[in-house]
Order: C-alpha cells, then sequence, then structure tokens
C-alpha cells in the first residue's frame, strides 16, 4: 500500500471523527442558507458576507445548510463545518485544525458520496505530508483558511496519482468552546 495514500486516507478519517465529535457539542446558530443548486461555479468568488461560514473548492461554493463549531484546547484550535444531509456530497464536513497563532496543522474535507467513481468526495491537507499547503488569517472570530489539498486518486486511472485541489474556508465562530 501506498503510504502517502494511507496517510492522507487517516487524516481524513482522523478529521471526520473530529468533526463528529464536535458537532455533538457544537453551537447551531451560525448557520448559512441553503442554496437553490448544491454547487455552483464562481467566476470570482467573492468573499462571504460578514459573519458567515462558507467554503469554495477549486472555486465552486460548496453549498449547503452548514453547521459551524469552533472548538479551543490548549494551544490547538478546531474548526468544523457540517451538512448532515448535503444532496450532492451526503453528509459533508469542511474542518482545519489550527495550533498556535497561525498554523495550520490539517485540513479535511470530506462528504459520503460525490466523488470520482461513485467515491465518497475527500480532499485533505497535513502539515509536513507531501504535497498542499494551508495558511489562516484570523479577523475576530472569523478564521479564513486557504491552500491547496490533495485528494483522491481515480481508480479508473491510479497512474495517474492523486489530485490537488484548492481551498479557500470561512469559519465565521459565533462562539469558541473552551476558549
Amino acid at each position: 500500500m501506498n503510504t502517502k495514500h494511507f496517510r492522507i486516507g487517516t487524516a481524513a478519517i482522523a478529521a471526520i471523527a473530529l468533526t463528529g465529535f464536535l458537532t455533538a457539542c457544537g453551537d447551531d446558530s451560525a448557520k448559512s442558507s441553503p442554496a437553490t443548486s448544491q454547487q455552483t461555479t464562481a467566476a470570482a468568488p467573492a468573499a462571504p458576507a460578514s459573519g458567515k461560514s462558507a467554503a469554495l473548492v477549486d472555486g465552486k461554493t460548496l453549498t449547503g445548510t452548514f453547521d459551524t463549531t469552533c472548538a479551543k484546547q490548549g494551544d490547538t484550535l478546531a474548526l468544523a463545518l457540517t451538512d448532515n444531509n448535503n444532496a450532492t456530497y451526503g453528509q459533508l464536513t469542511v474542518s482545519a485544525t489550527v495550533t498556535g497563532a497561525d498554523t495550520v496543522q490539517a485540513v479535511g474535507i470530506a462528504g459520503s458520496k460525490g466523488g470520482s467513481s461513485g467515491l465518497p468526495y475527500a480532499v485533505g491537507y497535513g502539515n509536513g505530508q507531501p504535497g498542499g499547503s494551508a495558511k489562516v488569517v484570523k479577523d475576530g472570530n472569523t478564521y479564513k483558511v486557504t491552500g491547496e489539498g490533495v485528494g483522491a486518486p481515480d481508480l479508473t486511472n491510479p497512474l495517474a496519482g492523486p489530485s490537488t485541489s484548492t481551498f479557500d474556508i470561512t469559519f465565521a465562530c459565533s462562539t469558541i468552546v473552551g476558549a
């Protein structure tokens, strides 16, 4: 088994498990409004309105009814957007872990469906792992995480290797549990 694919898969599973835990103790007050189509393309994506969480992958908005969860323990901040009934991606989770003031440790974007060849949708970044990059900018209780992650390989062409995707995620935290 290729260790690079194993690490990305393990990071995605850990991000989903963390998000599930955070959702159980999360704050439902920061929801975005549902859109009529589940995925739209934006020529030049505008920043979300103040106080709204949003996620873009490769310039395409991941629309849904997101619950935003933000929790801090010690020097680690866990951020998550969840939509448990997304028409395009099933259970859609967008998460990031930040340590210190500005180090992005991990980003996970995962859906229970919507990936290539009928597989689940997955894009991930892990600090210190090959491929990808991420940075965070804080404005009050709003965190904007941008960068590039690695996606699952296309199983119809496994020699092509994993794909890469850019991401632009805004976590608008109404409260930060543990802060």
